[in-house]
């Protein structure tokens, strides 16, 4: 203990005269008494009289004397430092409820050690903000009994971590005030602000920083990769383990089981299993007996539908690239008509496209009733060939004026990135198609240009009554496009893009996603919630209405619970050995101050008590 007023103490002299008064004894006054009898009866009542009399006389004494001792203290302002997690009143736990955090350890998991070591940090008032993939705050400046109960009731989740922008998020809870800032977790970041800079931030705004870990070294054999699309399905297998591990595969469709594999993998190596992809709920799941069953098994939602049913309209059959490219789905049924057998007044297809037709067999009346079928709904697409300019009833209704042909080496460019041509790989590398016959057009009003070349749209579309033409300006024996192996998947986009069929990408997703739906009842693995909010951090399925989406976490990084954070860990023995040196000076002369007032309104009671007043 120190004093701020060395000088205060000399007060303590004064305490040497009130205990002299104390000691100083009243003379004693003598009296008659009239009875003997009196005295004898009385003599024994008045020596327990007299012990009780000095009893309280001293009790009395001891009041006044620790009073008074306790405002000369007060002047001398008595200060005491301790620990400087004591001092800070605000304590905000970050808490990891990353997939990691799922890991075994012994008997419990790592987010079971977490929540006892977070009940051991409470404060006077607690803030408790989740380190998922995007932070949490699901406590702000509660009471320990609060923040007790709540963390009774958290569950870890199948998402990324990001501890370092959730230490900034608590830093925010804090404001203006000093705190605790206690980080639980088993320091596997996957993503988000550096820890060790987040940590410096904060110190910098005078908050104590501390880190526990409750990671230990694991094994773990687990699915990190999904390559999905509606002809296949590649489920990718990682082994951490330092020895080869066999596993066995099981794929579940709609609850049953329809295939199984043995596999072996490798010490720290990477295998893949390829099957057919299956409309409905598909469960792949692996029995490797490891630390971590969270990435087990993943999920799979393909919505289910009928074959779409497509008229190519062709007087070449034979070495038909866009016949080859519709062949190749199993989503599709397609039918051939050679001109003049169309029969176009008997069309009950989804799409119809025009390919390499012979002017002089198409029927006229085949015309009017393509231009029929269009309007009522029907979806039309027609292909360059060297007589399209003859063909006069087509040029009515396709999206394009044409011009002349051009006989030049030309690059096709994707203009619109979406369903069609997706951002991956076109985002970046737009042009790609190599042509050397083209014709020059111009877009008519209300049409859209999805690719073009020179400034001369290739292809492109325009609403027709309630249905819509296509034109599909690449001459496919003159370019490279029918070479490209996105050839066949362009064709595939191009039907479930017009025919506004559900991308198999919205029915499954990694962990931590967040939609924006309209509000509605959803109900996920755990639970039944109403939102139009959803925070996708679990693994499994969750319902929409009647749409089921499935949900992974698919993270390598999250997977490999073998690996250690050095530099953390590191770091944590640093603070651990500074934490018992950094003090905080405590002022003690408002709390004498406060007890000694207490003191004296205790003596006036006791002394009413008695009867002196």
């Amino acid at each position: 203990m120190i004093f701020g007023n060395l000088f205060g103490l000399w007060a303590l002299l004064f305490l040497a005269p009130f205990i002299l008064l104390y000691l100083i004894r009243p003379r004693t006054i003598e009296k008659t008494i009239p009875s003997l009898m009196f005295i004898i009866r009385e003599q024994k009542h008045m020596k327990e009289a007299s012990f009780l009399r000095n009893l309280l006389r001293n009790l009395l004494f001891l009041i006044q004397l620790i009073a008074l001792a306790g405002m000369i203290f007060t002047i001398a302002e008595p200060i005491i430092n301790v620990p400087y997690s004591v001092a800070i009143r605000n304590a905000v736990i970050v808490l990891d409820a990353s997939g990691s955090m799922q890991a075994k350890d012994g008997f419990s998991t790592r987010f079971d050690n977490a929540i006892m070591k977070a009940r051991d940090n409470l404060g006077g008032e607690t803030s408790i903000v989740l380190a998922e993939n995007s932070p949490i705050i699901l406590l702000e400046q509660g009471s320990r009994m609060e923040a007790s109960e709540l963390l009774r009731k958290i569950a870890p989740k199948a998402t990324a971590s990001n501890i370092g922008d959730a230490m900034l998020v608590a830093g925010d809870v804090l404001g203006k005030k000093r705190g605790r800032i206690i980080v639980i977790s088993d320091f596997m970041q996957t993503e988000g602000a550096d820890i060790l800079v987040a940590k410096r931030t904060l110190e910098s705004k005078g908050n104590l920083v501390e880190f526990i870990d409750v990671g230990s070294k694991g094994n773990n054999v687990g699915i990190v990769d999904l390559e999905l699309d509606k002809e296949k399905t590649v489920v990718g297998i990682k082994n951490f383990k330092e020895s080869d591990e066999n596993i066995k595969i099981n794929v579940i469709n709609n609850g049953n089981k329809i295939n199984s594999k043995s596999v072996k993998i490798t010490a720290e190596s990477k295998e893949k299993f390829e099957f057919e992809t299956l409309q409905g709920i598909t469960k792949v799941e692996i029995d490797a007996k490891d630390d971590l069953e969270l990435d087990n098994s993943v999920y799979i939602s393909v919505p289910s539908r009928e074959k779409v049913k497509i008229l190519l309209i062709t007087n070449n059959e034979e070495n038909n690239y866009i016949k080859a490219a519709l062949s190749a789905s199993r989503n599709t049924e397609l039918e051939i008509r050679n001109p003049p057998t169309v029969n176009a007044y008997n069309i009950k297809h989804d799409i119809v496209i025009i390919n390499k037709i012979t002017k002089s067999l198409f029927v006229p009346a085949d015309y009017v009733d393509l231009k029929k079928y269009v309007q009522n709904g029907g979806i039309l697409i027609v292909t360059s060939q060297d007589e399209l300019r003859e063909l006069d009833k087509l040029l009515e209704i396709i999206p394009v004026t044409l011009g002349e042909k051009k006989e030049e080496q030309a690059t096709a460019c994707v203009d619109v990135i979406g369903r069609i041509f997706p951002a991956d790989p076109y985002g970046e590398e737009p042009c790609f198609i190599s042509l050397k016959r083209y014709f020059k057009a111009q877009p008519h009003n209300g049409s859209s240009i999805l690719m073009s070349a020179n400034e001369e749209p290739l292809v492109s579309y325009k609403a027709v009554g309630n249905g819509k033409v296509i034109y599909y300006g690449i001459f496919d024996e003159y370019s490279d496009f029918y070479s490209n192996s996105f050839y066949p998947v362009f064709w595939r986009n191009m039907v479930d893009f017009f025919l506004q069929i559900d991308d198999i990408k919205d029915y499954n997703f990694a962990a931590g996603k967040l939609l924006v739906i309209e509000k509605q009842d959803v109900k996920t693995p755990s639970a039944v919630i109403n939102t139009n909010k959803l925070t996708l951090d679990e693994a499994g399925i969750y319902e929409l209405g009647n749409k089921k989406i499935a949900v992974n976490m698919l993270d390598e990084q999250e997977s490999d619970i073998s690996k250690e954070n050095d530099k953390i860990k590191g770091e944590i023995e640093e603070i651990e050995s500074e934490k018992e040196k950094k003090t905080e000076e405590f002022k003690l002369d408002i709390p004498l101050l406060a007890f000694v007032l207490l003191l004296l309104g205790f003596e006036v009671f006791y002394i009413k008590f008695r009867g002196d007043l």
